[in-house]
């Protein structure tokens, strides 16, 4: 009988051994640690961002949902998705340490919008913080007083031709 105790107390041991490894495996053990500390300079930023743009404050949680404004990801138009998506890749390429950041689809914003991102580009390239940015979008006309740090270029079929009033 003691044989079987002893036997049966080292299971009891073992399986509590083994639960403890699957608690700190777990997504909110030792990864969710993790992962959080991982966020926090990324939401940092975002907040810095949102306040520099006064776009929504995106959020990244810890179960890798995104908010705007305290809305879910899902539920934001196509051109707030469009400013929580360049907010995110900021955050990333600044992490990072890269200073480059490519945005396509500018002209999925409206006038403010594009003024908006232009004026914190320039914000970030004033401060070293950011190289170069490559933005992307399909215009009618030249953007109306670019700050000096950008630059506009047409291009047509593939390829950089002289700058255009209108596309």
């Amino acid at each position: 009988a003691d044989e079987k105790t002893d036997l049966a107390r080292g299971h009891h041991l073992d399986v509590a051994q083994w639960e403890e490894i699957a608690a700190a495996l777990a997504p909110n053990g030792i990864p969710g640690e993790i992962l959080g500390e991982a966020l926090g300079p990324i939401n940092q930023r975002l907040a810095s961002s949102a306040l520099m743009t006064e776009w929504a404050q995106p959020l990244v949680d810890g179960d890798m949902s995104i908010t705007a404004g305290g809305r879910p990801y899902a539920l934001l138009s196509e051109s707030e998705k469009w400013r929580v998506d360049a907010m995110i890749a900021e955050a990333i390429s600044h992490l990072s340490g890269v200073k480059l950041l490519v945005l396509d689809r500018v002209d999925v914003l409206d006038m403010v919008g594009r003024e908006d991102l232009l004026y914190w580009l320039d914000g970030l390239a004033e401060d070293g913080e950011i190289e170069t940015a490559l933005l992307f979008a399909t215009l009618k006309a030249l953007p109306a007083k670019l700050p000096s740090t950008v630059e506009a270029h047409w291009l047509d079929r593939g390829a950089v031709v002289g700058l255009m009033e209108a596309a």
